[in-house]
């Protein structure tokens, strides 16, 4: 039985959750634990850390992090790590005013969503970003 579990986990797609608000990272565990393997950390060195030891299918990005990267200048960061380059940056953040999302969607992140958020839509929208990516590595 723990055997297919393991065989199950590894099928399971990975994410990176770059996030330093403790709540909001609980909240994204404990949503997303069923459906995805999941590492998180809270600021862009550790990001970038990860990155380079792990491979993952989509990040989830805050803007706003602590330290000296900010979830853009992350992102930049992250893309530049052999094979990440596109990958879905999914911005998951509290700016929601006009204008936000088109200057994180110009500025490396590639999906929006503010928060509050219902769950189906968190869902939805990393699985078509995460869907999207793998329909674009099957046309090069």
């Amino acid at each position: 039985m723990n055997e297919n579990k393991e065989i199950n986990n590894s099928l399971k797609k990975r994410l990176l959750i770059l996030e330093d608000d403790l709540v909001t990272v609980n909240v994204l565990l404990r949503l997303l634990k069923n459906q995805y393997d999941i590492d998180d950390v809270n600021n862009g060195e550790d990001a970038l850390k990860m990155a380079n030891k792990n491979n993952y299918d989509a990040f989830l990005i805050d803007i706003g992090l602590p330290g000296n990267m900010n979830g853009i200048d992350a992102t930049k960061e992250l893309k530049k790590i052999k094979d990440n380059r596109e990958k879905p940056y999914i911005a998951i953040t509290a700016y929601a005013l006009p204008g936000d999302k088109a200057h994180f969607l110009t500025n490396g992140l590639t999906h929006y969503i503010s928060k509050p958020f219902e769950f189906k839509t968190l869902l939805r929208l990393i699985e078509n970003a995460i869907e999207e990516t793998k329909n674009t590595d099957v046309k090069k």
